[in-house]
């Protein structure tokens, strides 16, 4: 026993000396801090980002690439950072034109988990690997290397990895195969965006019918209601402030995947129909279409809706 012990102890301290050629396709408001502390720890980091003022901040510490092909064939381990399923597909033809035998592609974005099973699928026939973790926190948690990951996928692939994976967040958690760490992250912003959706007609129908809002959220304000979602979005719906913290779009786009999910299996979507008609008649309210609204902006609109 103790030498199995000296034995997995040594073997950790060499995985954790490694140094990797990683590529890093998204580096926007979390994919910034995951490659911040993956150069950190030492790895050879080559960065790619549409947007190229999004790359260039690592400029110095990073190889720019100019090409997503370039970041591709340049790494062995590739991280994904994008806005959605859709995207993530687009750059995985790529890399799949490109090669991947004997590639890791860790996909941190918000995913499809029906997508992300079958990207895994395509990445096992060609000889390459791919594991779902996205990220259980915000940007400067991010940043600062204080968050909780969830992972899945090829377990014994996942553990050849826990060095890198631990370089860049506080802890993670193994949630079984392919898509599960999406499923987690939709799961829990399932639940958090359904307490934003009703936060946010609660207030104003109270509000219309004579109990304000600071009253009604002074009542509430116990421990039978108390969570992060609760104190987050009720003070900016009492508040009436609506600043840029978690888009509109992404929000909507969550809300979908989780009904994607329930028309799979040919379930009706109930509370998620609502949600998605109030999350689409706030963003029509757009005043052009370059303004990026806030979750929070589902409140403003529900006031003025029961205001006429």
């Amino acid at each position: 026993m103790i030498e199995a012990a000296r034995y997995w102890a040594a073997d950790r301290d060499r995985r954790s000396c490694m140094k990797r050629k990683i590529g890093f396709i998204g580096v926007g408001n979390m994919g910034k801090g995951i490659c911040h502390n993956v150069i950190l720890a030492g790895h050879e980091v080559s960065v790619f980002d549409v947007d190229r003022e999004c790359a260039e901040r690592f400029r110095g510490q990073a190889h720019i690439c100019g090409t997503l092909e370039e970041v591709c064939t340049g790494s062995d381990v590739l991280f994904l950072s994008l806005p959605n399923s859709d995207i993530v597909e687009k750059v995985m033809d790529t890399v799949f034109s490109l090669g991947v035998k004997g590639k890791l592609v860790i996909d941190l974005s918000t995913s499809n988990p029906v997508s992300t099973r079958k990207l895994y699928g395509r990445m096992k026939a060609l000889g390459g690997d791919f594991v779902d973790s996205p990220l259980i926190a915000g940007p400067q948690d991010a940043w600062d290397k204080t968050l909780t990951a969830v992972v899945a996928g090829d377990k014994e692939v996942i553990g050849s990895y826990d060095d890198l994976f631990l370089s860049y967040c506080r802890s993670y958690d193994y949630v079984g195969d392919s898509g599960n760490g999406h499923l987690v992250k939709l799961a829990q912003n399932w639940a958090g965006l359904l307490q934003a959706v009703l936060y946010a007609q609660l207030y104003p129908v109270m509000n219309r019918y004579g109990l304000e809002s600071e009253k009604l959220y002074d009542i509430l304000n116990t421990e039978f209601f108390d969570n992060w979602f609760f104190q987050f979005y009720s003070k900016k719906y009492v508040n009436k402030t609506y600043s840029l913290d978690f888009s509109l779009d992404l929000g909507l786009k969550d809300l979908m995947y989780m009904k994607k999910l329930c028309d799979e299996i040919g379930v009706p979507g109930f509370m998620l129909d609502g949600a998605i008609d109030l999350c689409r008649i706030a963003l029509k309210e757009k005043r052009d279409k370059n303004e990026v609204k806030d979750m929070s902006s589902i409140a403003d609109t529900m006031y003025r809706l029961t205001e006429n």
